[in-house]
């Protein structure tokens, strides 16, 4: 028996920041899934907006799994994840070793189909823009709270935000200035808008 799909049914118990007050808790699933969708777009974008060839499906494919090694871990606050460089260090091994045992839950015949995905996805061309995806999603949580009047997540989204621009992505920055404004808006407003 294989329980690689089964642990990551799984993400849907993994509470997102944990050490602070949320409005609304978020899960690993939830995170996934808006992770996932952000990337597909952010590599739309480059390819419709700034006319560069990108794997859309691959892209989305690469957030899917970003933190499929949770299902072991836990999600790390990112306080604690960089307390300090040897902590982070040993941290980044932990997580190398979860993606191996979940790689390792798949039947082999199947492993280096996934191995891109759940093990080596930070050496893909397109993890960069995989991971403005993980960055975006926490930024619009920020949005959603303090739109829900939470504090505790102002200085959390200012961190988010400097983290995005100093990316340097243009499809980044496009998205930001075409699409994360809609994340402080009520039903009504979008409704409006629209």
């Amino acid at each position: 028996m294989n329980a690689f799909f089964a642990y990551l049914a799984r993400l849907k118990y993994i509470r997102r920041w944990g050490l602070m007050r949320n409005s609304v808790p978020e899960n690993d699933a939830e995170h996934t899934l808006q992770t996932a969708v952000i990337a597909h777009g952010l590599a739309l974008i480059r390819q419709e907006v700034f006319g560069e060839p990108c794997d859309g499906g691959r892209c989305a494919l690469l957030a899917l799994y970003h933190d499929a090694s949770e299902v072991f871990t836990g999600d790390m606050p990112t306080p604690v994840k960089y307390f300090s460089e040897s902590l982070r260090g040993q941290y980044g091994e932990i997580e190398r070793m979860a993606r191996e045992r979940l790689l390792q839950t798949l039947p082999e015949a199947l492993r280096g189909a996934y191995r891109p995905f759940v093990v080596d996805m930070e050496s893909d061309p397109l993890w960069p823009l995989a991971k403005a995806a993980d960055t975006l999603s926490a930024y619009l949580k920020c949005l959603e709270e303090r739109q829900a009047g939470n504090r505790e997540f102002d200085e959390a989204g200012r961190a988010a935000e400097e983290k995005l621009r100093a990316m340097g992505l243009k499809e980044v920055d496009w998205f930001l200035s075409h699409f994360a404004g809609s994340f402080a808006l009520t039903l009504d407003e979008l409704n409006r808008k629209n």
